[in-house]
């Protein structure tokens, strides 16, 4: 590898720039040492040295490495895997990294102006202060082993994009759902037909911002700046938009959480029909249906809402301890801060919803067995894909709950029961375990769980 970087000027044609290829051989991995030598030649190329060669890793697997704080313009890692690397406080301008695998990698502090990221793979990535002003981010066609060509669109879930920049970028149905993006300024940004439901928004800059035929669902405006915003045909329900500022944009473009008119007597209507439905096991009364209503700051602590609709609901504070949620759908529902502290969450969804720094103590989340003709039917809770940052799980029942997928970052999981629970995939980055069980969980793919707890 090292001789091909050494002799590569030798086989240059004169007047043409010279990459620095690896091997003939793909899936060999490089080492840290090899790699410093490959970016030393690309800094000659940098200087204009006409024998050097230009850092090419295009379609290969360099994962694990350390990149941080080199002068990486112009670099191609087109289709290159770079996950797990680190990338902080990297310039790289103008780079190629279209159809690129950077999932898990650090961008912290990198400069990625105008470079080429459409179709990349940035999930659970940090780019935190990052530049990426007029990058492209949009769909691109890559061709797979087998010839065919297909578009992949950019994938940025759960990315953190904190204070990043990401003026006049083009993104194009990129996936940014449930990235962080607070403080990060979006001036100009073409962002339209995105998914960013569960986004976190607070106190970015949306000023010219494209934002037509975007999934917004239950992201977190609050603090935004919201001028000349365009959201013809977004979908705003469950989002959280407490003072947002917003000048010269129409709101009426987008579709909205409902509204109950008279919330006190409207729920109290709901709530004695959902009883009679259920005293009467569906005969008489109705169930009750919440789906997509602004319940921010409700108070439902007792309430009998087992096998209630309530996705998509807005919740934000929401305060339902001692609750009977048993069979309840709030699926994709924004309820960050709720408490539901000592409630009944047996056989509970609450997939892909947004439940940071909510309060679960004591809850039953137990499996629900439920009878049928045709036999028993055993229905847990479900959190798969929600996110569950800073939430508090302290002495709560999980048992066979199924986390799969699920963000549980710094979340407090004091003396919890997840005896058989779905952990695969999690990520349990800086959770508390003091006195936690895990005896029979599937831990496959999850991260941050200590050894001490595995055994």
């Amino acid at each position: 590898i090292l001789d091909a970087v050494v002799t590569a000027s030798g086989q240059q044609t004169e007047g043409m720039a010279a990459t620095a290829p690896l091997s003939d051989a793909r899936g060999v991995k490089i080492t840290q040492q090899q790699l410093e030598a490959l970016i030393a030649a690309h800094q000659h190329f940098l200087a204009n040295r006409a024998d050097a060669p230009r850092l090419d890793l295009c379609g290969r697997t360099v994962t694990g490495l350390d990149f941080s704080h080199h002068n990486l313009t112009l670099s191609d890692f087109s289709r290159a895997d770079l996950s797990g690397s680190n990338f902080r406080g990297c310039d790289m301008a103008n780079a190629n990294l279209f159809g690129a695998a950077m999932i898990d990698s650090n961008f912290a502090s990198a400069n990625l102006i105008n470079s080429d990221l459409r179709g990349v793979g940035l999930q659970n990535a940090d780019l935190r202060s990052a530049n990426l002003r007029g990058a492209d981010l949009r769909q691109g066609m890559v061709e797979d082993e087998h010839g065919n060509r297909h578009f992949v669109g950019s994938n940025l879930r759960f990315a953190d994009l904190r204070g990043a920049n990401l003026t006049d970028i083009l993104a194009h149905g990129a996936d940014l759902s449930a990235s962080d993006l607070s403080n990060a300024r979006l001036n100009n940004a073409e962002l339209n037909d995105c998914n960013l439901r569960a986004a976190n928004l607070e106190n970015s800059d949306l000023t010219g911002t494209n934002l037509s035929g975007s999934n917004l669902q239950g992201v977190d405006l609050t603090g935004a700046i919201l001028d000349r915003t365009d959201l013809t045909g977004a979908d705003l329900t469950a989002a959280i938009m407490e003072g947002a500022r917003i000048r010269r944009t129409d709101l009426t473009r987008a579709r909205q959480s409902e509204q109950l008119v008279d919330i006190e007597a409207d729920l109290r209507s709901i709530l004695h029909e959902h009883q009679r439905w259920i005293e009467s096991l569906g005969r008489v009364g109705r169930r009750a249906d919440l789906a997509r209503h602004d319940l921010t700051e409700i108070g439902l602590n007792g309430a009998e809402l087992s096998a209630a609709i309530m996705t998509l609901c807005l919740l934000k504070s929401g305060r339902l301890d001692r609750a009977n949620l048993a069979m309840a759908d709030l699926s994709s529902s924004n309820a960050p801060e709720m408490s539901a502290i000592s409630a009944d969450l047996r056989g509970t969804v609450f997939s892909e919803a947004n439940l940071r720094r909510a309060r679960f103590d004591r809850a039953d989340c137990s499996p629900l067995q439920v009878k049928r003709p045709e036999g028993t039917l055993t229905c847990e809770a479900d959190f798969a894909g929600a996110n569950l940052s800073d939430a508090s799980f302290a002495h709560a029942d999980l048992q066979g709950v199924n986390f799969a997928g699920t963000i549980l970052r710094r979340a407090n999981l004091q003396d919890a029961d997840l005896t058989g629970a779905n952990l695969r995939g999690a990520d349990l980055t800086g959770a508390l375990f003091d006195g936690i069980r895990l005896d029979g969980a599937d831990t496959t793919g999850a991260i941050g769980i200590p050894d001490a707890y595995l055994d």
